[in-house]
């Protein structure tokens, strides 16, 4: 389980936005970019299930399991290049079935079409995941 401690600093409805400091561990991440920080305090902002009701001003353990994180970076990830890569051999088995001689245009083109109708299948999943909320941290613990 991947873990941090921070303040909520606003509630919506039965999810609360907890602003945690920035750890060692966000000095090598690929994801950082896709963090709410703050450059001025080195601060990170996300959004939590409130299960726990905290309120504003509280400090809280935020938590999501280790295999949804895994899962969301693979999904972030890795889903787009497979459509890359199978992009690329429909592009190229296109180009044997035509007798082209141009597979490496085919190839490029086919990458291209399938980097887009992955990036779109993930939008579309995106939402999805959203409303379910499978992928949401958690408040686990409040220091009352």
């Amino acid at each position: 389980m991947i873990e941090e401690w921070g303040t909520v600093v606003q509630l919506h409805g039965r999810r609360a936005l907890v602003r945690t400091a920035r750890s060692h561990a966000c000095d090598g991440c690929g994801s950082a970019g896709f963090c709410h920080f703050s450059e001025a305090d080195e601060a990170c902002t996300v959004e939590a299930d409130n299960p726990s009701r905290a309120g504003v001003g509280e400090k809280v353990r935020v938590a999501i399991p280790t295999s949804r994180f895994l899962t969301g970076t693979f999904f972030l990830y890795l889903f787009p290049l497979i459509g890359l890569f199978l992009g690329m051999a429909a592009g190229g088995a296109l180009a044997r079935v035509q007798a082209s001689g141009e597979a490496d245009l085919f190839a490029a083109c086919g990458s291209l079409i399938g980097l887009l109708v992955f990036f779109l299948l993930q939008r579309l999943l995106n939402s999805w995941f959203e409303k379910s909320g499978r992928f949401r941290p958690v408040i686990v613990g409040v220091v009352r």
